[in-house]
């Protein structure tokens, strides 16, 4: 007995130090996570449902919409897409206690098979909301490009518990910025009995890389405005050193400064040497170090001509001294730095990029909300306008655009006007559960809208894919046998086409699948038995655009010998990258 409580107390101690160690961060109680039963110990796909298929024929990107479990679907994400998203935005459910959170406690399937509601006092009210949203950030953080980056939309419920789990996931050195949003107006109240009235909610901007990822800024065309000064040298003046650098010095009614009415390419910007422009500027150093204390010896009113300064392409920079014998503040004079010169000599303006801020004002927005995408959805739809802003924040117009929380489909809707804006080719991909239907009747429905057209509303174009997600074999991954193995290459077809970007399927027979674009292949041999292999070889050589081949391989061995003649194939093997990726996650989140 005694053994047992020195054994305890030794535990009591450790636990001690180990949450010492915790003082300063996030602290949870992880609870598991249970899924339906014919899940739980099962190989996740995504399985095509081709009748919901939306074709269009033009030369549009085809997007994909997957109905299922976002945790299941982010596992599948984590093989055809890991490192290849360039935005990821998400909607979560805020926790507020009655906007229908439930959470599939895993150690009360007893009395919960449904999975637990979580009003506002329930005891594990916050971890049940972080041991969900753990999982799922850790996965789409996988799923980011090193320059891509994470939108989180969340209100004041969970907003400080998701910023300390963010910092976790992403790195606290990878917060961008909280963009504060204003979603109604002041004078529509909610509940005329609450004491304070809600008006704003946040959006968390996280980067994969802080230093990689260079936002879409605001710009305004340069102004020459303030370049309206000329200055006339009446004598050769005195040359002087001062600092390493030539110096001529013009004393007052030596030289002239004319003001123009209306700036100009050839004219100056006055500048004045004071406040932190002393600090931070090459000229404003300069003067402060070498010419604000020369009144005495030159006079006041004098010019200063220094070599060797500034970016404008002169050569030079002038200065003028105090005016008074009382004053220190002095000018300088520059003239249009060179880039913003070639631009406009180039374009006939150059355009000047603004810092972004932090609050928006979409009340307007969401008050128009409800039919926006010809569907009625009134629980927690995000206006486009908004979504196209934050999305416009990558610069990249070929993006890749994740919502795994995607609701009625507001991202994707986005996507598609912002795309008819500005010419660009964004790809999106969404994942929703069905609860009630809320894929079917809500989210497809939306999509399907935006591409042929609704009410007076005209069709954006671009086509869809619908998926589900699906499990294969009888065990989960770390206990998969042989014949779940098999089982998951005779299934990954669609896997290996969503990781190829060739969607179309154009042949499938019981040992092969070929994909298209239109512009390449992905060609599958998911068969052990090699019997058709010869066949698959010659089919493939046929098809003169890049291919990406994917053979059954119990290892390592790629084939590559038997493709060797053919420069437009690459060759892959399965299922053993797709297994390995699957262990990575299972071993993440072991409970």
């Amino acid at each position: 007995m005694s053994d047992d409580i020195q054994k305890l107390k030794g535990e009591i101690e450790r636990l001690k130090k180990a949450v010492k160690k915790q003082r300063y961060g996030l602290v949870w109680m992880q609870v598991p996570e249970a899924f339906e039963d014919d899940v739980e110990n099962k190989l996740p796909i995504l399985k095509e449902v081709p009748k919901l298929a939306i074709k269009t024929k033009d030369d549009k990107p085809t997007h994909i919409l997957i109905e299922g479990d976002n945790y299941h679907a982010l596992t599948c994400l984590n093989y055809t897409h890991k490192g290849k998203i360039d935005v990821i935005y998400i909607d979560p459910p805020y926790n507020t206690g009655s906007d229908g959170f439930r959470y599939k406690d895993k150690r009360m399937l007893d009395q919960f098979p449904d999975g637990t509601e979580v009003p506002k006092d329930h005891p594990f009210r916050h971890s049940y909301w972080l041991s969900f949203m753990s999982k799922r950030l850790e996965l789409a953080k996988n799923l980011l490009k090193e320059d891509g980056v994470i939108f989180i939309n969340i209100d004041d419920n969970e907003a400080s518990q998701l910023k300390l789990l963010c910092n976790e996931v992403f790195g606290e050195q990878n917060l961008l910025d909280v963009f504060y949003v204003q979603v109604r107006y002041a004078e529509k109240s909610l509940n005329e009995k609450d004491d304070f009235q809600k008006l704003i909610e946040q959006v968390f901007i996280y980067a994969k890389n802080k230093h990689r990822f260079e936002p879409n800024k605001p710009s305004n065309a340069y102004s020459l405005d303030k370049f309206r000064f000329k200055i006339i040298e009446k004598s050769k003046g005195k040359k002087i050193k001062l600092g390493n650098k030539e110096v001529v010095i013009f004393k007052k009614g030596e030289y002239e400064v004319i003001e123009e009415e209306k700036g100009n390419i050839d004219l100056l910007k006055a500048t004045w040497a004071s406040g932190s422009v002393l600090k931070g500027n090459t000229s404003g150093k300069f003067f402060h170090q070498h010419l604000e204390n020369r009144r005495d010896e030159d006079g006041v009113g004098t010019l200063y001509k220094v070599s060797g300064i500034g970016e404008d392409g002169l050569g030079y920079r002038y200065f003028t001294g105090a005016k008074k014998i009382t004053a220190t503040k002095g000018l300088f004079y520059s003239g249009i730095p060179n880039d913003r010169r070639s631009d406009i000599e180039k374009d006939g303006e150059s355009q000047k990029e603004r810092p972004i801020i932090n609050f928006y004002d979409y009340s307007g927005n969401f008050g128009n909300i409800r039919h926006e995408g010809g569907v009625e959805f009134r629980s927690g739809k995000k206006p486009t306008k908004m979504l196209k802003d934050l999305v416009n924040l990558h610069k990249n117009k070929k993006a890749v655009v994740l919502d795994f929380f995607a609701g009625s489909g507001s991202t994707g809707h986005a996507v598609q006007a912002l795309n008819e804006e500005d010419g660009g080719a964004r790809q999106y991909i969404l994942s929703t559960n069905n609860e009630n239907n809320i894929c079917t009747n809500f989210c497809y429905p939306r999509i399907k809208n935006v591409i042929k057209g609704y009410n007076s509303e005209q069709g954006l174009g671009g086509s869809l894919k619908y998926y589900k997600t699906d499990f294969i074999g009888r065990h989960d991954v770390l206990n998969a046998t042989d014949e779940d193995a098999v089982g998951l290459a005779h299934h990954a077809g669609e896997l290996l086409a969503i990781a190829e970007n060739t969607l179309e399927q154009v042949r499938k027979d019981d040992f092969t699948q070929f994909f298209t674009d239109g512009k390449k292949y992905t060609a599958v041999y998911f068969r052990e038995d090699l019997t058709q292999f010869d066949r698959f070889s010659e089919d493939v050589e046929k098809l003169k655009e890049p291919t990406v081949v994917y053979v059954f391989s119990w290892g390592d061995e790629e084939f590559a010998d038997d493709f060797s003649s053919m420069s437009h194939v690459k060759v892959k093997t399965i299922p053993k990258p797709i297994l390995e990726i699957y262990k990575q996650i299972y071993n993440l989140h072991a409970e």
